[in-house]
């Protein structure tokens, strides 16, 4: 394993990953609160496998389900979003990008997996 000292390691940072999400979409924790706390947890745990070795890409795999919503969190959300002035603006609105009220809607649409 690479990135993971085991799976419970794998399965700890995503349940605290999870946690993050409904501490946001509940209110506990603001949108920016929640962005600096889940630190772009996808790419930065390289849940897509390309830093794993061939066991931890099987482990990541048999994991598909927990991990997915965090993928559709980086790409569909977190990827897309812009600052709420930003949010405003024709140009950033046509190429597909959002402020933090319709990322939290989004946020609150991704079914977690656990």
């Amino acid at each position: 394993m690479i990135m993971f000292e085991s799976e419970s390691h794998l399965l700890k940072a995503i349940a605290q990953h999870d946690d993050l999400v409904r501490q946001c979409v509940t209110g506990t924790i603001t949108f920016a609160e929640f962005c600096e706390k889940y630190h772009d947890f996808y790419a930065c745990y390289a849940l897509d496998g390309h830093e794993s070795d061939e066991e931890e890409r099987r482990l990541l795999e048999v994991h598909d389900r927990l991990i997915e919503p965090h993928r559709i969190i980086a790409y569909d959300i977190l990827g897309r979003v812009c600052s709420d002035s930003d949010s405003e603006l024709e140009s950033y609105r046509a190429a597909g990008r959002f402020g933090s009220r319709e990322a939290m809607n989004r946020l609150r649409g991704v079914k977690l997996g656990g």
